[in-house]
Parts: structure tokens; sequence; C-alpha cells
């Protein structure tokens, strides 16, 4: 690999430190990125310790673009260390979402699959795996959130978008992408990063009078604009931006020396110096807002998760209860097979769901109740006996089912 040379002076043998800031959000990784941008293409440092030491909160906006941006500088030959956090609990939270481990995979651990509340930090090259981590992200959603209808078509949708772009139009080898769910504040989180091209250099292939960044960024997020037409239709940020609006999400799109915010249905553009490598998109889904999706995406109403994996036909849903957990012992998992059931009706609220209990031999009294018995009280004795049956359940599980009924309906739904 031929090293590219940034600095003006002798490049340095010795490491040049960075300071994370106690709460490494966004703003705290636009410090961050300047005070490297200093050290490696101002003065020509080609090794540089990264320390953690005094953080406390690490939010996936200042990790994600990070991560991006010091794999970006390790391909081009910068040796880069981390020091990790003197925090326990906040180590502990780095090994789960996997953050260190793709910076340096010989030091620091693989992240587990998918998390209770969160899909790890997932890289990804091609459209499998890209496919993998949305349909992992998509499960989160739906097992942690109880989300209004077509919150989750509309989920599934953006990330298909924003994932897709770093395939198609980043000419980046590595795309990120990580989820996290917020049940107490009814929010999704998405960032997508990459370290790419960028979008105002991957537009003026295409339309060469772009005048300048801010601009491109603009014209990005327009309806029918793509650098590749091939690939596209150019709907994908602007079916983003749109669904933002609508529910009134929060959506960023940085990229080069450009950055789109929409906030409170509002949308502003600044320039953003010195210019961002590759492109950072977030959003902050309000899970608890219909979402209109047909209207957003001009008249299509896509293909869904839910329809593709529980539809049998367009009035029955099938859930597989042992696909979902390898034991149903505990409140914990109940309490997100009650979620994921939810959304399988809030999404489809015409059809009925057959809850299919082939291989269950049985259930604990606390399953049964954070299930059964708080969906029955909740749907009421009509509705839940009207859109709910039950196929090749035994005779032990159907008694602790109507046990754990019988004894919520007398203790009320938030005893």
């Amino acid at each position: 690999m031929v090293k590219k040379s940034y600095g003006r002076r002798p490049a340095s043998s010795t490491p040049n430190e960075v300071l994370v800031a106690q709460r490494l959000n966004w703003e705290a990784f636009d410090n961050l990125r300047k005070a490297m941008y200093i050290r490696i293409e101002k003065f020509g440092s080609e090794r540089i310790s990264i320390d953690f030491q005094r953080t406390e909160t690490i939010l996936p906006n200042g990790i994600v673009p990070l991560i991006a941006l010091v794999k970006k500088y390790q391909t081009e030959g910068v040796a880069v260390e981390v020091i990790p956090p003197r925090s326990v609990d906040l180590n502990n939270l780095v090994k789960f979402e996997g953050w260190f481990y793709s910076i340096d995979p010989s030091r620091f651990g693989r992240p587990e699959a998918h998390g209770y509340n969160s899909l790890p930090l997932r890289v990804f090259s091609n459209d499998t795996e890209l496919n993998s981590a949305i349909n992992d992200a998509i499960e989160v959603a739906l097992r942690n959130l109880t989300m209004a209808k077509s919150v989750s078509g509309a989920f599934e949708w953006t990330l298909n978008e924003i994932g897709g772009n770093v395939l198609h139009h980043a000419q980046s080898e590595l795309g990120f992408i990580q989820v996290n769910s917020f049940p107490r504040n009814s929010k999704l989180s998405i960032v997508v990063a990459d370290s790419g091209i960028g979008v105002p250099k991957s537009l003026r292939e295409r339309f060469s009078d772009i005048a300048n960044d801010r601009v491109a960024v603009e014209t990005a997020v327009q309806k029918g604009v793509t650098s590749k037409p091939n690939f596209g239709q150019g709907n994908g940020l602007a079916g983003s931006v749109a669904i933002a609006v609508q529910s009134n999400a929060f959506f960023s799109l940085t990229s080069g020396g450009g950055r789109l915010v929409v906030e409170n249905g509002v949308l502003t553009v600044r320039d953003f110096m010195p210019p961002l490598y590759g492109t950072v998109v977030e959003i902050q889904l309000p899970t608890d807002r219909e979402i209109d999706l047909p209207a957003a995406l001009w008249g299509h109403n896509p293909s869904t998760y839910i329809e593709e994996r529980f539809e049998v036909d367009t009035s029955t849903l099938e859930l597989k209860l042992r696909s979902c957990a390898q034991t149903f012992g505990n409140r914990i998992t109940g309490q997100k097979i009650r979620n994921l059931i939810q959304n399988l009706m809030n999404e489809s609220p015409s059809s009925d769901l057959v809850i299919d209990f082939e291989g269950v031999n049985i259930v604990a009294s606390s399953f049964a109740d954070e299930v059964f018995g708080k969906l029955f009280v909740e749907l009421g004795p009509l509705g839940f006996t009207s859109r709910i049956r039950f196929h090749n359940m035994n005779g032990t599980c159907r008694q602790l089912i109507d046990t754990a009924i019988t004894e919520r309906v007398l203790q009320g739904r938030d005893a």
C-alpha cells in the first residue's frame, strides 16, 4: 500500500494524541475530526492516539462517523491507537456495540450478532451484508418498540435507501450502520456513514455546474436527482426527507462541505468546513406517530419485511413462536414478543394473527402473563379472541395461558 502524504512537515514517529470529550456526540466528533485533520493532514503525523479515558458518554452520531474517518486514515497508512475509557460500564457498552472492534479487532472483542435494544455497529460492503444488517435492525425495532402504523415500513424503506446509496454512489469499500431503539422516548436512532467520495463529488459526475458543496447537498434531496440513473430514480434521499418532515423526525445529511438538517419540519442547509470525507446520515424517527407512507413517497407503497416474513395471505399473519426465542421463561423475553405481536397487529389492523406453538412444549407463567395476559386486557375479550388464534398449542401451554389471562383480568393491565 502506498501511503498518502499529507504533511507540510516531516512525518513524526511519535503518536499525536487527540482527546475525546466527556460526551462524544456529533458536535464533539466535529471537533475531534478537526484535531485529527490538523495533526495528520497539516503536520503529517502517521500515528494517532485517540484518548477516551475521560469520556463518560458515547452516542452513535459521534462514534460511527469517527470510525468511518479512522478507517479512511488507516487505509492510507496512518496507525491509530485507541485508549479506552476508564468507566467500566462504558467499556462494557463499547464492547457490546462493537465500536472499538471495528478500529482494532486484534485488541477488542467482536460484538454480539444483535443486542437487546440496538443493532451493534455493522460494517457492510455488499448487498448481502447490508440486507442482513437491515433485517436484524428491523427485528430489534419490532421487539423493543410499539410502533404506529407504517412506521416500521418507513424505517425499513429509509434504511434500504440510505444504505444502498453507500453501495451505489459512495465508491467506498465499507459502509457503517448503527440502529438504536429508545422505548422510553418512542424513538429509533439511525446512523449510516461511509468515507467515500461524498455526495458533492458524486453529483458533479453528472451535474458539473453545481456551484458548491452546500448546493450539491441541497440538490441531492430533490426528487428525481441521482448521479447514476442506471441504479435508481433518485428518490431515496428525497423520500427520506419527506418521511422526516411528515413524522416530525430529525434528519441530517453531512457530506463534503455541506450539511443539511430537517428539524421540526424545517429544512436548513449550511456550509460545513473543513469538508467531511464521505457522508454521514442521521435520523431520529418517532415511533408513536402514524406515517402515511404512500403520501410521503408520491403514491408508492413499498412491500415490507412484515409482509414478506409474516403474511400468509391478505387477511392473515402468522408468527411462529419457536423462531422468536430459545426459551420462554421470563418477562424480558415476553415483553419483546408482546411488542412484536402488537407491531404486527398495528401494521395490519384488518388481519388475523395466527400464533403457531409448534416446538414449544412449555412456557413460564410470567411469560404467559407478560404476553397473553396483558394483550387480553389491552385488546379486550372480543378484540383478543377475534384477532388472535393459536395453532399447535399443547394442553400444558393452554392451561398456563388461560390461568395467566384470568389472573391478569383480575389484577388489571398495569398491576
